[in-house]
């Protein structure tokens, strides 16, 4: 039996980060791509629709705001896993997502993917 799977793309510009965050969830059953780069995200989008996303606030060339407005407008449901502090990003498309501070527990930011997808 092939089994579907949930597919997440993760938007994180810290080498070691994405790749505990790559395993977290593909341990929890999700496919994973990941973009460390504001370009990068753009042309997998081209190609493909995410039935999450993780994102960070700032990737390596620039802020993902503009992504982030797009998973809003398209209906993608999206996690921010930051640093930063939920209050300044009010009026944002980041505030339509659930965030989860960085560092996070694996089971956190599992749970929270997670809970993106039933929110939708």
């Amino acid at each position: 039996m092939i089994q579907n799977l949930s597919v997440a793309l993760l938007l994180e510009d810290e080498a070691i980060i994405a790749m505990d965050m790559e395993q977290a969830l593909g341990d929890a059953g999700f496919d994973v791509s990941t973009a460390m780069t504001c370009a990068a995200a753009e042309a997998w989008l081209l190609e493909k629709r995410p039935d999450v996303a993780i994102v960070d606030i700032t990737l390596r060339d620039g802020s993902s705001e503009a992504i982030v407005a797009r998973f809003v407008e398209d209906g993608v449901p999206f996690v921010v896993h930051s640093g930063d502090l939920p209050l300044h990003h009010q009026g944002t498309p980041y505030a339509s997502g659930i965030w989860v501070d960085k560092p996070a527990t694996r089971e956190a930011l599992i749970d929270a993917a997670n809970a993106a997808i039933k929110r939708r």
